[in-house]
């Protein structure tokens, strides 16, 4: 029983270890950096920050801030810039709404920056090229997420069976209006979220986007819900894809209530930072405000041996590639 699985690659005899009596203890002794973390240290790794993947009101469900609180909050930290995201919608028009509001802010000396407020369009409703054309037109359209809660591989991979908005058919050949997407993407200068799908739909489309230059990250591959082995995020990687190491699931909640955290430390030490992007992917109503979450995760990877200036790499550069802000 203790070395069954109790999700994708996370063991019972892992589970047990890290909810065992002397854990608190054990991380406490195991990483002395953490006697030197305090909070603010961050406060020097946030600003100029990009937080390229939020989920914020309005949106199809309640949410923790709405833009404008989490675009204020950014911009208190000094952050570079924000993105939102709709797993169904655009959330572009209700960027452009809120940098204005933002700018107004800043030229009333009430906040230290206009931090930049971007957002993108979800795709759950299909791969259609003719939508994401539309989309390309308003401001501040900086990303294309992929499907997610009705991607064929999230249904395949959760044991839902058939159906879905598929990416790749039977063969794995990239399906060509995704094809398309990602030719639109790279000629907008927009960056491309891969979606909540699994490891037989992501390796073809990180090859097609290779051989496109479309620029493409996997979204939360820690996250059990489109869990990728470490072999497999370094194969996708590998063909330059960006991996995803988010707040969550590093920071459990009521969400993901057993995870370990140490995963996202060993991805990042694996990968290496120069392919591995911060995003928060916060606004969840149970879950801390985004840049508050923000702030844990940076405290965090710090006591556990990430390098300050693997950060501002994770943080700051690669996301700003990633949307074509370098």
């Amino acid at each position: 029983m203790a070395n069954s699985l109790a999700g994708r690659v996370l063991t019972f005899e892992r589970v047990l270890e890290l909810n065992s009596k002397d854990w608190f203890y054990r991380v406490l002794k195991e990483n002395p950096e953490m006697e030197s973390i305090y909070p603010g240290i961050e406060n020097d790794l946030l600003k100029n920050a990009i937080d390229m993947h939020i989920h914020a009101y309005p949106d199809f469900v309640t949410r923790s801030q709405d833009m404008i609180e989490v675009s204020i909050d950014a911009a208190r930290a000094e952050m570079r810039a924000v993105a939102f995201k709709d797993h169904y919608n655009l959330t572009a028009g209700a960027a452009y709404l809120t940098q204005r509001y933002i700018d107004q802010l800043y030229e009333k000396g009430e906040i230290p920056r206009a931090t930049s407020v971007y957002g993108g369009i979800g795709l759950n409703f299909g791969m259609r090229p003719d939508v994401v054309k539309i989309a390309l037109k308003y401001p501040n359209m900086k990303m294309i997420w992929f499907p997610t809660f009705n991607s064929a591989g999230y249904l395949r991979s959760a044991g839902k069976g058939e159906g879905g908005v598929a990416l790749v058919d039977k063969k794995q050949k990239v399906l060509p209006e995704v094809e398309e997407i990602m030719h639109m993407a790279k000629e907008a200068k927009v960056g491309i979220g891969l979606g909540h799908t699994d490891f037989y739909e992501l390796l073809p489309l990180c090859a097609k986007a290779k051989e496109i230059g479309a620029r493409v990250v996997l979204d939360h591959p820690l996250l059990e819900l489109n869990k990728l082995t470490l072999a497999e995020m370094k194969e996708c990687a590998g063909y330059g894809a960006y991996i995803g190491t988010y707040c969550q699931p590093m920071i459990p909640s009521l969400y993901q209530p057993v995870a370990d955290p140490f995963e996202t430390v060993t991805t990042i030490k694996e990968i290496g930072a120069e392919r591995c992007i911060i995003g928060s992917d916060f606004g969840q109503v149970l879950h801390v405000k985004t840049v508050e979450g923000i702030r844990i995760f940076i405290r965090a990877l710090l006591a556990f041996g990430i390098k300050k200036e693997e950060i501002e790499m994770m943080i700051k550069d690669n996301p700003a590639k990633l949307m074509y802000l370098d």
